[in-house]
């Protein structure tokens, strides 16, 4: 009897693992990044120099545009990879990281022509990414805290901008975008980036479930 609860007790945890683990069967295919380049920058900690910016590829199959979302691991342009899944931004990096991710994307999606138009401009977003989801201190800023991010020459100007504009304006950014993580066991982690529906569209959507069900109850009251 001891036995079989054991056996039974070890086969509901594996169930239970199965389901709580991510299924690795979306498939990603980067082939190249989106603003030409790239420009490069030096970050630390985690370490790296190089390349830096917003990829353009495909996510099963659909076209999608994304950011690097971490920098212990590699991957390669104009090739598919099939282990991915997208977990969600809260499980992933925790509420607070997850909340000012979504701010730094939102500032620069609100003024895309002065963000987001350049390898050196997509270079500086690319590291407010890096920041947000690696900085261990208490405020977000290129030059100090435990995460840094420098480059040279156009890239570090454009770096420089968007440390002055966009960590000062964080706390009061609305929300206009969510970023999900785009996880892989082997390879680079990545951003799903959706548009969050506005207030009035969520008005419009509950006011049309509204509708729907004075319509249905009518019915029901005609056919009684």
């Amino acid at each position: 009897m001891e036995i079989r609860f054991m056996v039974r007790s070890l086969a509901a945890v594996a169930v239970s693992a199965a389901f709580a683990a991510p299924a690795l069967a979306d498939t990603v295919q980067l082939n190249s990044w989106t603003f030409g380049g790239p420009s490069s920058v030096s970050v630390g900690t985690p370490n790296y120099s190089g390349g830096a910016g917003k990829f353009s590829g495909f996510l099963n199959s659909n076209a999608f545009e994304t950011f690097c979302a971490e920098l212990t691991q590699t991957f390669n342009l104009g090739v598919t990879y099939n282990n991915y899944s997208v977990v969600n931004a809260v499980t992933a990096w925790g509420s607070a990281r997850s909340t000012a991710l979504d701010k730094v994307l939102s500032f620069v999606a609100s003024a895309p022509g002065t963000w987001l138009y350049s390898p050196d401009t997509s270079a500086a977003v690319q590291s407010a990414v890096w920041e947000v989801l690696n900085e261990t201190g208490s405020s977000y800023d290129f030059t100090t805290g435990s995460f840094k991010a420098s480059s040279s020459g156009t890239t570090q100007t454009a770096l420089t901008a968007l440390n002055n504009s966009l960590w000062g304006s964080l706390a009061t950014q609305a929300i206009t975008v969510h970023a999900d993580k785009l996880f892989s066991e082997d390879h680079q982690d990545f951003l799903v980036i959706t548009a969050v529906p506005e207030p009035e569209t969520y008005a419009m959507l509950l006011a049309g479930l509204g509708i729907v069900g004075a319509v249905g109850r009518r019915r029901r009251s005609a056919s009684a």
